[in-house]
């Protein structure tokens, strides 16, 4: 910055600056709202949820980070901008805590919205005493529903599960 060599020309800067600071409020206003338009909200759904989940599995497991990958692959919910995963245990519940912060980054940044919130909530493995098969005639059965020739083969060959 010169030193003015006249008094015209010190009047001169006084001015110019006074019409900027009136002029900088409008500036700090689009400067504002750009920012405004900076923030990104694109909507998303399960189904574009579930790529981007496909491909951090993938980034995840190139870094043998196998334990996170297993965590991603829980069941999850979509309302709105909110993820919600379903969660087995104590355990998983820890660690998808540490997990949290570097997950809605991660999500924030490939889903292109800001607004993007992961939950979770654990639930006990609600598994119906009917599916548990411990004898080999729950299982005998259990698979002749699954497959219907299995009885005609134990017909014909007169298998029996019991001793």
């Amino acid at each position: 910055m010169a030193i003015p060599s006249s008094l015209s020309e010190v009047k001169s800067r006084v001015k110019s600056k006074a019409e900027e600071s009136l002029q900088s409020p409008k500036k700090e206003e689009q400067e504002k709202s750009i920012d405004q338009k900076t923030t990104q909200s694109t909507p998303f759904d399960k189904g574009r949820l579930g790529a981007v989940l496909e491909d951090i599995i993938a980034d995840y497991k190139q870094q043998k980070r196998l334990i996170e990958s297993t965590l991603l692959k829980q069941p999850f919910e979509v309302n709105e901008s909110t993820v919600k995963f379903f969660l087995n245990g104590e355990l998983q519940e820890h660690r998808f805590a540490q997990l949290r912060p570097e997950l809605i980054g991660v999500f924030r940044r490939k889903l292109e919205n800001d607004f993007v919130e992961i939950d979770f909530e654990v639930k006990e493995d609600a598994v119906s005493e009917e599916s548990k098969l411990y004898t080999s005639t729950d299982k005998l059965a259990y698979l002749t529903k699954k497959s219907p020739a299995l009885k005609e083969l134990q017909k014909r060959f007169g298998l029996e599960t019991d001793f």
